[in-house]
């Protein structure tokens, strides 16, 4: 019973189709190289006897002309019995001009059932050709000087035996061919399979949690630099998430024990760890699953297009010709204009996924750690809006009014991003029953030399005693729904890491404003002066 589940779960398994499409393939054009083998042979054969019958022929002909003009039998039996002992020949006949026959001879007595006939007129000697021109087609007969005639009987029972021998040939060289290289094929599946599902199993073992799993593929293929990367991928996330549950705990004590130099460190490992422990996993496969697609749907839209603008023309012509018609139940002329409306948004929406796709790889994956000279604030807030486009509600308005003469100032673009992802998913989750307005607006403040990024939504705004506390750790109202208390803790300590300022206000009923206050020509401070500066700010003046 066992036996028949593993041969069953085998016949059905990719391994097993792709040999029997193998062998099938193989097969078959062995099967049709053999057959244009002997078909080539044959017709060579069968050409040459042809070509030799002609030119016995002719040359009988030419022989048999002065005999056949003295009536010359005894001459002309001779020549015929010369002609009729050659292995080829089954019956060899002289006759007038008349159709009389003067003399025949024949090879053998048996009768075949397939030869060839060849029928040659002797000519006078005005006519006389070489016999190359006559065997090549080229020689001209005229009537008026043809004396008589050659019959050949050819006996082609030579051809068949060839085409046996060929056949069995083939047949046999056919057959060992293909059993050889159906092994091969086998071997080279069997290597190929056993990668990938080698590689399949691994990265079910990493999806599943087991982040300890490691793929052992050898060579330096495509496989082995896949498994290689997923590899190095798990040890990443293994090795993150070790990290995030060790800073985790470190940071509680130092927040316990209020140690400033602890909270100093952790905090600064805590800003990519956290990041990239909650979105690595799921970038790691989001890659190939909707890159590869997406691409296909691209090529298709694109395809769709050119094959629509050659077709419209000829559809013109016939719809001028023969009327309107339908296409898919819509008249021609709504779907000449539909279809190549819908083909250009299939294009336009696959290349918005591909660039959300980018902006969460560069969200997720990008060294937030990194300073940029030139770093342009625009660029940080469009990067966080196709962040989140997903989160998107159908009743919210997102508005954007984004400063066109913003100066490039030096900090991480990554961190700034994930500041105003934190800050925008807040006005998001703010408005009540996801309805509402988000603006966010950007613009340069010439007098204090600082660029300025706003985030106001229409939610029902922030109590004052609420207000408070916004900036302690730990501290949420959103701890039912997943909350961490930790996302405007550590903006505020990325916003003062780049010496700038994160202000909040808010009114009841009336929404709230979050200022991002970032000067040009600062640099950014060391993590001592950041927290010092932190802290100061939070006792003197907590919100703004």
């Amino acid at each position: 019973m066992k036996k028949n589940s593993s041969l069953s779960s085998y016949m059905k398994g990719f391994r097993f189709r792709l040999y029997l499409i193998s062998t099938a393939t193989i097969a078959l054009l062995t099967a049709a190289f053999a057959s244009i083998y002997v078909i080539t042979e044959m017709n060579g054969y069968r050409s040459t006897l042809e070509r030799e019958g002609r030119l016995l022929a002719t040359i009988l002909a030419q022989n048999a002309r002065l005999p056949l003009f003295a009536e010359n039998r005894e001459a002309l039996s001779l020549l015929a019995s010369s002609t009729a002992r050659h292995p080829s020949i089954l019956f060899v006949s002289i006759s007038n001009a008349d159709g009389k026959l003067l003399t025949e001879a024949s090879n053998r007595k048996a009768d075949v059932g397939d030869a060839i006939d060849m029928d040659i007129p002797i000519t006078s000697p005005g006519a006389v050709m070489s016999p190359d021109a006559v065997l090549l087609g080229r020689a001209p007969v005229d009537d008026k000087r043809v004396i008589g005639h050659v019959h050949l009987r050819l006996d082609t029972s030579g051809v068949r035996e060839q085409l046996k021998n060929l056949l069995v040939a083939s047949l046999a060289i056919g057959t060992l061919f293909w059993i050889n290289v159906s092994l091969l094929c086998y071997q080279i599946l069997k290597r190929v399979t056993y990668s990938f599902k080698k590689l399949l199993h691994g990265i079910e073992e990493i999806g599943s949690g087991h982040l300890s799993t490691r793929v052992e593929l050898e060579g330096d293929d495509e496989l082995a630099r896949a498994a290689n990367a997923i590899n190095a991928m798990a040890a990443s996330l293994e090795l993150r998430e070790l990290e995030n549950l060790s800073l985790q705990e470190e940071l509680l004590k130092a927040m316990k024990l209020e140690v400033q130099e602890e909270k100093k460190r952790v905090m600064a490992r805590l800003i990519q760890t956290n990041k990239m422990t909650s979105l690595g996993l799921l970038l790691s496969s989001m890659a190939h699953e909707i890159n590869n697609p997406n691409a296909s749907i691209r090529f298709s839209g694109h395809m769709i297009s050119k094959i629509w603008a050659d077709v419209v023309p000829v559809l013109d012509r016939v719809r001028e010709e023969e009327g309107d018609f339908y296409l898919g139940g819509v008249p021609f002329q709504t779907a000449r204009t539909a279809l190549s409306d819908n083909a250009v948004k299939i294009v336009e929406n696959s290349e918005r996924i591909a660039r959300v796709v980018q902006g969460l790889r560069e969200y997720g994956v990008g060294d937030g750690s990194r300073v940029r000279p030139d770093f342009n604030v625009n660029d940080a807030v469009s990067a966080a809006l196709s962040v989140l486009a997903c989160q998107m509600k159908q009743n919210i308005q997102l508005r954007t009014s984004l400063g066109s003469d913003l100066p490039s100032i030096s900090g991480s673009q990554q961190q700034i991003e994930q500041v105003l992802i934190n800050l925008i998913m807040n006005a998001m989750q703010a408005l009540p029953n996801a309805c509402g307005e988000v603006d966010v607006t950007t613009r340069y403040e010439r007098g204090s030399d600082e660029v300025l990024v706003e985030v106001k939504d229409t939610g029902a705004g922030i109590s004052p005693d609420i207000m408070e506390r916004l900036f302690e750790p730990f501290f949420s109202t959103k701890l039912d729904r997943g909350g961490s208390g930790l996302g405007l803790y550590i903006s505020q300590f990325i916003v003062a890491e780049h010496g700038g300022r994160l202000l909040l206000s808010s009114e009841p009923g009336k929404g709230t404003l979050a200022r991002l206050v970032i000067p040009v020509k600062s640099a950014p401070k060391s993590l001592g002066e950041v927290v010092a500066a932190q802290d100061e700010q939070h006792a003197a003046n907590p919100v703004h």
